[in-house]
């Protein structure tokens, strides 16, 4: 889901000057969310995001293999929907026809499971997006910013322990600027996903795990501990990411 929010930082800014973002305190006192700390928990008690390709070429084998038809599997097509839109978040040539689309089928999908918080996190996250192709228009990228961020923190209150809903959240809000206050949540997604995450997990996963944590890291006043985490990222040599992150410390300083 990298570079999902190359606008973001703007679009935000934008809404931010127009009164219309909520403060970090205001959010905490509005909702406040149980987490149970992976020292109490065991591995079966967390719940494992869909797995979806890191890069886009793996995404396009996914998807042709997948094959969706009128008669696949309500479980395919839910998988294509993740893939489809880590995909589109990826591509340099991004219309908004494709993502309003995308954003329409997962919402009636949504209505058929709605205790799948995975599918709403998504959902959030790609409404989010949606506001990037509106900043010419104050109402419209307010609305669809907040609503949103509601189906994020909606999702991650209802099953904070899943880990795909955090990661869906904590990528979102680490794109955000940092005066929104938003990188203290991005960083408590990162630490559960961190702490929960079993040692089989995949090197290309774990890193960009890695690299979005920093970022957050980084948003919430943490700069040191970020930039230890993305040089140890630089020393991995993990494609892409490790690219990536020494992009991100020249553009920090």
């Amino acid at each position: 889901m990298d570079n999902k929010f190359k606008n973001i930082g703007v679009l935000l800014l934008t809404i931010a000057l127009g009164g219309c973002s909520e403060s970090a305190a205001q959010h905490q006192k509005s909702e406040t969310i149980t987490v149970v700390t992976s020292r109490t928990l065991n591995s079966a008690d967390f719940i494992k995001p869909t797995t979806v390709p890191t890069t886009n070429t793996e995404r396009e084998a996914l998807l042709n293999s997948l094959n969706i038809n009128a008669d696949s599997s309500i479980d395919k097509r839910r998988l294509a929907l993740f893939v489809r839109y880590t995909y589109f978040a990826n591509s340099q040539d991004r219309q908004l026809k494709t993502l309003e689309q995308l954003v329409e089928e997962i919402a009636v999908m949504r209505k058929t499971r709605p205790d799948d918080h995975e599918l709403t996190a998504l959902h959030g996250s790609a409404t989010c997006l949606q506001a990037v192709f509106f900043l010419n228009n104050l109402g419209r990228t307010n609305l669809l910013s907040k609503k949103g961020s509601r189906y994020l923190d909606r999702a991650v209150k209802n099953e904070p322990n899943h880990l795909g809903v955090r990661l869906y959240r904590g990528i979102t809000y680490a794109e955000m600027p940092a005066f929104l206050g938003k990188g203290r949540q991005a960083v408590e997604d990162f630490s559960l996903i961190k702490n929960a995450a079993a040692p089989e997990t995949d090197d290309k996963f774990a890193a960009m795990v890695d690299y979005y944590y920093a970022m957050a890291l980084i948003k919430d006043q943490q700069k040191n501990n970020g930039r230890k985490l993305l040089t140890s990222l630089i020393g991995k040599n993990i494609v892409p990411w490790s690219e990536r992150a020494a992009a991100l410390i020249k553009e920090k300083g």
